[in-house]
């Protein structure tokens, strides 16, 4: 059997390692990320174990399910279960096999209500750079972060805590001495809002494909914040029009943690604010910008000689499913999975809908 020596191990068996923890906040420290990397390159799937009440960094959760890694609860006096899932659970290797929840096999703990929840913005946005040109990575996340927060980044970096002052310069150089290698670096905002930004850099066949992830806290309760969030929503999308080459980009309206770390508990379905879909997702989809817009809605962002489409889809009291829905089965369904598979990250936000592939 094959295993991974490192001091987090715990515990091992056929096809994964497991690591636990009873820290309030699980991150993506050096000697998280250094377990991670060395149980995936040894073809195991790592297994984090931490308590009822502990959260996990959005960094740490996204190269968790980069690397097939799950996420277990034991709670202090009833079992096991699955944090993604809240499937009941008889040992931490039973995670990874799926099933389904029920009524029936659902921890209670999974669905216990929340002593604080804020309203989020969430979004992800896949864009393209052209190695012939210059490239600066990092623009779509200083965007966001400067939408929400007022100012660029405060800090970057590879693991958590950030240390490093915001450079996109650096995060470019050090993102391209590792090609062919991704690259995995987070952003934080600084003052009062709570504001964070992933990004995932990784060479094609066409360039550089930079995917940037981002979760910020909307002020407010009420109308008022789910307006904010709307409005925010859509701008956010506009500013990453203006950032490379587009390919695609979606926005969310979430509950969450006010702190943006996920909890191991159920939470509402994100709703759909606004869609994205760049000049090279355009072209990717045989479609003329302006033809689409009259027939859908939308307005054309970015660049004027190579215009990207910005559509509104839902509220935060909802329909941007159903709009979602109606807007993608206006275009061919072959060219559209070609194009999801391209940003395969905003494919997965949208497979959580019905009907959306």
């Amino acid at each position: 059997m094959s295993t991974v020596a490192h001091p987090l191990l715990d515990a091992a068996g056929p096809g994964w390692a497991g690591t636990e923890t009873r820290t309030p906040i699980v991150a993506l420290t050096t000697a998280m990320s250094d377990f991670l990397h060395k149980t995936a390159s040894q073809g195991l799937r790592p297994i984090i174990v931490s308590s009822e009440f502990s959260r996990m960094t959005q960094p740490l959760a996204q190269v968790l399910s980069a690397v097939q890694g799950r996420w277990v609860v034991r709670t202090r006096t009833d079992g096991l279960y699955d944090a993604r899932t809240g499937v009941r659970l008889d040992a931490p290797a039973d995670a990874l096999t799926t099933v389904s929840p029920t009524t029936d096999n659902v921890h209670p703990l999974f669905v216990r209500a929340q002593v604080a929840s804020t309203l989020q913005v969430v979004a992800t946005v896949s864009t393209r750079h052209r190695v012939t040109r210059p490239v600066r990575l990092g623009g779509v996340a200083e965007a966001a972060v400067a939408l929400f927060s007022g100012a660029e980044p405060t800090a970057w970096g590879a693991v958590e805590p950030l240390l490093a002052p915001w450079d996109r310069d650096d995060l470019t150089e050090r993102s391209r001495r590792r090609v062919p290698l991704d690259s995995h670096w987070v952003a934080v905002g600084g003052g009062d809002r709570a504001v964070l930004s992933t990004v995932q850099v990784g060479r094609t066949s066409e360039g550089l494909e930079e995917t940037t992830r981002v979760w910020a806290a909307v002020p407010g309760v009420g109308r008022e914040s789910g307006a904010t969030a709307t409005a925010e929503a859509r701008e956010l999308l506009a500013r990453a029009a203006t950032v490379g080459l587009p390919l695609i980009g979606i926005s969310f309206a979430a509950i969450g943690a006010p702190d943006l770390a996920r909890r191991a508990t159920a939470s509402p379905q994100p709703e759909p604010l606004a869609l994205l879909i760049g000049p090279v997702g355009i072209r990717a989809l045989g479609i003329d910008a302006k033809r689409w817009i009259d027939e859908v809605g939308g307005t054309t962002v970015g660049s004027p000689r190579l215009p990207g489409v910005l559509l509104p889809l839902g509220s935060t009291d909802g329909g941007g499913w159903g709009r979602l829905n109606d807007v993608l089965s206006t275009l061919d369904p072959e060219r559209l999975g070609e194009l999801l598979n391209l940003a395969p990250h905003v494919r997965a936000q949208l497979r959580v809908s019905e009907g959306v592939r």
